[in-house]
């Protein structure tokens, strides 16, 4: 069963894509400066409305002040501020022209929001130009406040027509009973009695219904000017029929009287309230141009940016990660192939960047031969760490060999561009460099290498070894060929024990390489060469590729060590090259780990790798 990742695993994931994540976070962040860039620069202005009737608006008749709520009413007045009624008046007071697309275009560009727990409203208008935000805010109060006098005034002038028209009824009905109280009298000269009476009652009436409106019925006065009314409507009663008809027209003459009295004092004060309306809206901040814009918000855009393309960056690298079908961790190999890893080559960049950069990131199958030669162990920035690592896997090796004789090493891989050949090359030099004598075979007749990187020539080599054109001493090359080679002179004079290595290079390349391979003496030949040498090391092409490597391994080796070259082939592939391999009887020593990073090791070999680096320079 797996066992659950660390913070250490998951920061070891991250750090084998880190380039991948930075590629897509920087890609994120100047998406984000591109977008910021397009948008268009919108500059805002605001303006603070207060909502509140003035003192006098309570003595305007029909003012109705009694209902007024201020809470409600600004939350109505916020649904008037953005009508459409008041965008297209404040439209055009702008000079735009009339029509529902000048009152769209400028209520989009402008909002009200009423401040928490007061009668004050904020009205911010937005615009390209500072100046013309302003000027939209300033429109848009105006107009509104227009507005708002025009519903107020009406209101006003509809009570001031209402009161006039009952003013108008009253006083007609005024002079009506006037011609016939005076008719009445010239019919009737005797009567006036009556008249006086009902008089006094008229008076008595409007006085107690004066009081009721302030007391009950049972209140002294009240109960006295209703003894005093019983009292005159029975004198009433004894008079005659006429002087009865005149105290009824008396009467309702005086009460029109008094009607037309408060109807003229009311119509007074409504002319005086229509001259002195005024609106409820008054501007507490004005509107001053901004020249800082709103938007874009060029610093929220860009924090927004990192955020996303920060978490873009960790899905896809664990996305990679759970596509990715390779494997990287010492523990992972171990159990794929039930076999030990007996080596850890670290990654070694060459002095040529642009080379770094085509295999690593373009995965260019090969560095060129500059580039390879600078990453060979005889370079003395490798002397310490490197070099002690192929000693390693030479100690490993041995181990699982159980033998201190002359043994025969197969260097191979599942594919290409896995490091095998460098492999191969470095671990002869540092086996060279340990004493021992070392013979490299160029075995891979189809793609060689080896005599690129020394710099000699490519033939005589094992090819005409093999098919008896020569011997492998007169193939064989030594020291003194390397220093006429490509090499570095002083590189070369300054790495103990080069003399003590050999190279035999491909040779001629055959047609038909594995006729050749089969057909070999081989048992002859390597009885010869292990008399001569203590460490033979054959670079074979790829397993997978050919049958090459495994011929070589089943024929002329002790045994086989693939090279993989971490992350880089999927486990199936690792797995198939180690089953053709022991297919063919061949003995399969382990894998040797290449290319692996400090950060990449695990806590358990990353620090032992660090140690180490520190401990040699001591």
């Amino acid at each position: 069963m797996q066992a659950e990742l660390t913070l250490y695993d998951y920061w070891r994931i991250i750090n084998r894509r880190k380039w991948v994540a930075l590629l897509i976070f920087a890609a994120t962040i100047f998406s984000t400066i591109f977008y910021t860039k397009l948008q268009p620069v919108v500059y805002s202005s605001q303006a603070l409305i207060k909502i509140k009737p003035p003192l006098s608006y309570s003595k305007i008749p029909g003012s109705d002040m009694m209902d007024y709520d201020p809470w409600s009413a600004v939350a109505t007045e916020l649904k008037v501020i953005t009508s459409s009624e008041i965008a297209l008046r404040a439209a055009l007071r702008l000079g735009m022209p009339s029509g529902a697309n000048s009152a769209s275009e400028i209520a989009r560009s402008y909002k009200v929001e009423r401040l928490q727990d007061s009668n004050l409203i904020a009205l911010t208008s937005f615009s390209n130009s500072p100046s013309r935000a302003a000027d939209i805010a300033l429109a848009v109060i105006d107009s509104y406040r227009d507005y708002d006098l025009e519903q107020k005034s009406m209101q006003a002038r509809k009570t001031l027509d209402d009161i006039s028209a009952r003013k108008d009824e009253v006083e007609e009905n005024l002079h009506r009973l006037e011609r016939q109280k005076q008719r009445f009298i010239e019919q009737n000269p005797r009567t006036g009695l009556g008249s006086a009476l009902a008089n006094q009652l008229a008076d008595l009436e409007i006085r107690r219904k004066e009081l009721l409106e302030k007391y009950t019925p049972n209140y002294p006065d009240v109960v006295a000017l209703a003894q005093r009314i019983d009292v005159i409507q029975s004198k009433l009663e004894e008079i005659p029929a006429q002087e009865l008809e005149l105290a009824r027209i008396s009467r309702e003459l005086r009460m029109q009287e008094d009607l037309y009295t408060t109807l003229n004092k009311q119509y007074e004060e409504a002319k005086l309230g229509v001259s002195s309306i005024v609106s409820f809206v008054s501007l507490v901040n004005r509107p001053v141009p901004n020249p800082v814009p709103v938007s874009p918000n060029t610093t929220l855009n860009l924090m927004a940016g990192a955020v996303l393309g920060l978490f873009l960056a960790i899905v896809v690298v664990f996305l990679l990660e759970n596509l990715d079908v390779s494997i990287s961790t010492i523990e992972d190999i171990e159990n794929l192939l039930k076999l030990p890893v007996v080596g850890i080559i670290p990654n070694i960049l060459s002095e040529r960047h642009l080379d770094n950069w085509l295999t690593q990131v373009f995965k260019k199958e090969r560095y060129t031969v500059d580039a390879f030669r600078s990453v060979l162990v005889v370079n003395r920035r490798y002397a310490s760490g490197v070099i002690e690592s192929y000693h390693t896997l030479r100690t490993n090796i041995m181990s699982n060999l159980g033998t201190k004789g002359s043994v025969s090493l197969v260097f191979s891989s599942s594919g290409a561009a896995e490091g095998k050949t460098l492999t191969a090359v470095n671990y002869a030099l540092a086996a060279a460099h340990s004493g021992l004598r070392t013979l490299l075979i160029d075995a891979d007749l189809r793609r060689p290498a080896i005599n690129q990187i020394f710099g000699t020539r490519k033939g005589p080599g094992l090819s005409d070894v093999l098919t008896g054109k020569t011997d492998w001493r007169d193939a064989a090359l030594e020291s003194a060929d390397f220093i006429m080679g490509g090499l570095d002179y002083e590189q070369l004079m300054r790495f103990p024990g080069i003399e003590n290595l050999k190279v035999l290079n491909c040779g001629t390349q055959p047609d038909t390489v594995i006729d050749i391979l089969d057909s070999a003496d081989w048992n002859g030949l390597m009885s010869d060469l292990k008399s001569e040498f203590d460490m033979i090391i054959f670079d074979t092409p790829p397993v997978l590729l050919f049958a090459d490597a495994l011929m070589i391994a089943k024929h002329a080796s002790d045994g086989v060590v693939l090279v993989y070259k971490a992350g880089k082939i999927a486990r199936g592939a690792l797995k198939r090259a180690k089953e053709q391999i022991t297919g063919v009887n061949a003995r399969m020593i382990g894998a040797a780990l290449n290319g692996v990073r400090a950060s990449e090791m695990g806590p358990q070999y990353g620090y032992y790798y660090y140690d180490y680096k520190d401990y040699a320079k001591r």
